[in-house]
């Protein structure tokens, strides 16, 4: 069985798909569109609001712009939506190896409140669910009895290629993209920051003591 990444560690980085040819414009209040799948901003919002929660014992005291979250967010239900449909499309479940590992990390997570667990889990877990999927799309996808390698490897191909051929969407306020089923930065402005502050806000590395000074509702610490 294929050694899937581990859960634990708060990733600041944000995430976000977007994916090739004709997409639709999201319709007002839709964070995410994946395919058919939509998850609205509030639904983005609440979500962070809860990972954000479980991510303050990691944070040590120090703050964290919330845009950060939220991007990080927006990708992550991205990715799971997509996995999922492809999971669907080829009639198979996720590797048992994504369960097993959600086991161990509830297991150390006791401290966290329910929803902040599950938010973390939901939030980080998002790329061991992908690598699950891939792996089980490549089992069936090649027949017979592949090796995990050549199974993920066939996998991570089917993934590349269902985002090339549907439609994948996320708010531009997310700022982050997709290329070959990784996800990269992504700067989504129409102007260059020019202000200490306004370059703060949108630098790749997170400025803690600029998010430091954001109003509580902008920030995650």
């Amino acid at each position: 069985m294929t050694r899937v990444r581990a859960l634990a560690g708060l990733a600041v980085a944000a995430v976000l798909l977007t994916g090739c040819g004709a997409v639709p414009d999201l319709n007002p209040g839709v964070a995410v569109r994946v395919g058919d799948d939509t998850t609205s901003t509030r639904q983005v919002a609440e979500l962070a609001a809860d990972y954000c929660g479980s991510a303050q014992a990691q944070l040590q005291g120090q703050a964290l712009a919330g845009h950060y979250i939220n991007g990080r967010v927006a990708g992550s239900v991205a990715l799971r939506s997509a996995a999922d449909q492809l999971l669907a499309e080829h009639g198979v479940e996720a590797d048992a190896s994504y369960a097993d590992a959600v086991e161990q990390v509830r297991a150390k997570l006791t401290a966290l409140k329910p929803a902040e667990r599950d938010a973390l889990i939901e939030v980080e877990g998002a790329e061991t669910y992908v690598a699950a999927a891939e792996l089980a799309v490549g089992r069936e996808t090649l027949g017979g009895s592949p090796s995990d390698d050549d199974a993920k490897a066939a996998g991570e191909k089917e993934f590349v290629s269902w985002l090339d051929d549907h439609d994948v969407r996320i708010d531009p306020r997310y700022s982050v993209a997709i290329k070959q089923g990784k996800t990269v930065l992504l700067d989504t402005g129409l102007s260059l920051p020019v202000s200490r502050t306004a370059k703060s806000s949108d630098a790749t590395t997170p400025d803690t003591t600029y998010a430091a000074g954001l109003p509580s509702t902008q920030r995650c610490g």
